[in-house]
């Protein structure tokens, strides 16, 4: 809850706003599907051989819904002990929102262009400045909060450090760059501390 002398916002109504935009882009990513078109009524085997061609936009859907959720769930996390709200982090959370809400796009790129060197790196450049923005967010509850401890945020810097990594090797290689990001993703999901970015208060004798 905001302070007296505190940036005059709600925590419930930033999270309530936050999570508004991450639903929306969720949403949107399944929108960037998209079958080939038939001059003609296409027949059974024309329509599984169509559904299956498209795999590369199955993986991408995946690898982009798994990196909103993985966000959605450590914004939230970060956010859970927040006691004020101060006006870097409304506009640290306003950037981070709006990266967000554009991941659709690159997916949509990669969908009608293909998995190519450009697509890739356009969509790893775009994960880049998610996680930048992430971290930006973070150091803002951090300077709002001096009382609280720094934790080693690990996690952050493990994103920092492999998202240009896996942009690099889709640049050579797009497929593996695609999938380098869908492996983060996955272990995002399955490590335990995955949310230890959450604030902890000193302890209190």
């Amino acid at each position: 809850m905001a302070a007296s002398g505190d940036f005059n916002l709600s925590k419930t109504r930033l999270e309530s706003f936050s999570d508004g935009v991450f639903a929306v882009a969720i949403t949107l990513l399944v929108l960037e599907l998209h079958l080939p078109a038939w001059t003609h009524p296409p027949s059974q085997s024309e329509q599984i051989g169509a559904l299956v061609r498209i795999w590369p936009q199955y993986l991408v859907y995946f690898v982009s819904f798994g990196t909103i959720g993985i966000m959605w769930l450590n914004h939230h996390a970060l956010l859970r002990n927040c006691e004020r709200i101060s006006h870097g982090m409304v506009l640290a959370n306003l950037l981070l929102l709006s990266l967000i809400a554009f991941l659709p796009f690159p997916t949509e790129v990669l969908a009608r262009v293909g998995v190519t060197s450009i697509a890739v790196v356009y969509y790893g450049l775009t994960m880049i400045a998610i996680s930048i923005a992430y971290n930006v967010l973070l150091q803002q509850v951090f300077a709002a909060h001096p009382e609280y401890r720094r934790p080693l945020n690990r996690w952050s810097l493990i994103g920092l450090t492999f998202y240009p990594l896996a942009t690099i090797i889709g640049f050579f290689w797009p497929m593996g760059g695609i999938v380098a990001m869908g492996l983060l993703a996955l272990f995002y999901m399955q490590a335990r501390n995955v949310r230890s970015v959450a604030l902890q208060l000193h302890e209190q004798n």
